[in-house]
């Protein structure tokens, strides 16, 4: 398996794309889920990104949110509004659970799509979606917005899956939605990112990182590795 090196140079410049609404590549260990999600910023999204990762990666497309939008606006982790309906429906309790196969709590939340879009799932609706989230992201950098505004934009259930940072970002749970969105936050970037594992349709399992690292090779892609951000962040946060 390809050994993974992500100098600072590399850093930088998958930071550099992202601010020029590029997709970068993010793995993040042997010891998660073994798989590279293909990463852009959500504020920069297009309907071309959303195509590139529908057809170019092929696992779910999620927005990652950063803990302090999710507070602001009222988005609340989709375990805790399950065990709190499973007073009314038992079978809820029943289906979940505590720990993923690869350690620590679920990321997902709501799914929503925007009050102007159509189905909510076109390349166009989900694009605008994910822009309209990441204007709201940005509201949270000034201390500004709050759940009606939340809800007065978007509509639920949806074809959006919104992931919840969580609380003590890289230095409690280390999965691509804390990497995506501190490398948003590196980048001067609302602190929201668009996501989507890059699956094998021939192994039809995760795209191993040998073949990540052809492709991204091959597209003139940055392929960070997840370690490497997860050290760059602890030594940030002793500083």
């Amino acid at each position: 398996m390809t050994q993974l090196q992500t100098p600072l140079d590399q850093l930088d410049l998958a930071l550099r794309e992202l601010r020029q609404g590029r997709i970068v590549l993010v793995y993040d260990s042997l010891a998660r889920e073994n798989e590279v999600d293909m990463v852009v910023a959500a504020e920069l999204i297009s309907p071309e990104h959303v195509g590139t990762m529908r057809s170019g990666a092929g696992g779910l497309l999620c927005v990652a949110l950063g803990y302090d939008v999710c507070e602001r606006f009222g988005i609340v982790a989709m375990r805790d509004i399950l065990l709190f309906a499973s007073h009314r429906y038992p079978v809820l309790k029943l289906l979940d659970e505590e720990e993923a196969p690869y350690g620590g709590k679920s990321a997902f939340s709501i799914t929503v799509n925007h009050r102007q879009t159509f189905t909510g799932v076109t390349d166009r609706d989900r694009a605008f979606t994910i822009s309209e989230l990441a204007k709201l992201a940005r509201l949270t950098l000034n201390d500004e917005g709050s759940p009606e505004l939340f809800a007065s934009e978007f509509k639920a259930p949806g074809h959006v899956h919104l992931l919840q940072e969580s609380k003590g970002s890289l230095s409690e749970r280390r999965g691509h939605t804390e990497l995506s969105v501190y490398m948003c936050r590196l980048a001067e970037l609302a602190p929201a990112a668009a996501l989507c594992e890059m699956l094998d349709a021939d192994t039809h399992s995760a795209l191993s990182i040998d073949d990540a690292a052809e492709y991204a090779h091959e597209h003139s892609v940055p392929l960070v590795d997840g370690q490497q951000l997860v050290s760059h962040y602890l030594a940030r946060s002793n500083i």
